[in-house]
């Protein structure tokens, strides 16, 4: 998963436009690392992130939700066009003297959050899922490996007994596993914890564990409310739109451009 902060391109936005976090992508073991770093970077500032995720490692989720939550984020599912400069590029003075690295719009449409991406979205202090977007959840499939390991191990003789003196992995090896796709008690009662720690309904486990791992199961948007996935009817415009700017006083997410700005 990539993390990028991007400032409103909306035509008419300008001095005083929102900024938000896009994340994108499949989330692996270094995610939280990267989200860590990226929050260390905007400081105090308290920008909603907008997520779209085919899902990903389980812990790693429940990782950043735990992140989110501590930071009093908001969470949207929804997708970042990237105007003029895109992320990858390296010379951006173009977007720099429009106030910011990475410029964009965000929308619903197309947007999805599936399998342990709703994990991330619990960690929200507001979640919202737009009607064009989708949100599903399945079974999680854990996978077990077999590994071989050998050591070269060194002794010596004390008072006559043989002791250990050196313990080293010369080799490790795959030799087999298998994939089991039934969520045994121990990961139910970790999800139930963290569902209960975030103010979700577990009626979201039960959906998983009733979904094959090779399905999806949208949920709906009166049902995610039910069940407190999400905190309001609507979409990602509702923490990104450029009236969210213009209310008195202006939401968290919004800065003013000015010229010193560039300097930054």
């Amino acid at each position: 998963m990539q993390f990028f902060v991007v400032r409103s391109g909306q035509p008419g936005c300008e001095p005083t436009c929102p900024e938000w976090i896009s994340a994108e992508g499949t989330i692996v073991d270094e995610s939280p690392a990267r989200f860590r770093r990226l929050l260390k970077s905007i400081g105090n500032r308290r920008l909603p992130v907008v997520v779209t995720s085919p899902g990903g490692d389980v812990d790693a989720a429940l990782a950043i939700g735990r992140m989110i939550r501590t930071r009093k984020l908001e969470v949207a599912v929804g997708m970042t066009r990237f105007i003029g400069c895109q992320p990858e590029q390296q010379d951006c003075s173009d977007n720099h003297r429009k106030g910011a690295r990475n410029i964009g719009i965000a929308f619903s449409g197309g947007a999805y959050c599936n399998s342990a991406c709703p994990l991330m979205l619990a960690g929200g202090t507001r979640r919202v899922v737009g009607e064009w977007a989708f949100l599903g959840v399945h079974q999680i499939t854990t996978t077990y490996i077999k590994t071989e390991t050998q050591y070269r191990t060194k002794y010596r003789v004390v008072n006559g007994k043989k002791k250990m003196t050196s313990k080293k992995v010369v080799s490790r090896r795959n030799v087999g596993g298998y994939k089991t796709y039934e969520m045994n008690r121990a990961t139910e009662r970790k999800l139930a914890a963290y569902l209960a720690e975030m103010g979700v309904g577990r009626s979201v486990i039960d959906l998983m564990k009733i979904t094959p791992a090779a399905d999806i199961r949208k949920i709906e948007p009166v049902a995610m409310l039910e069940m407190k996935l999400t905190t309001k009817l609507g979409g990602v415009e509702l923490l990104t739109s450029i009236e969210a700017c213009r209310t008195v006083p202006a939401a968290a997410n919004c800065r003013v451009f000015v010229m010193s700005d560039l300097e930054r």
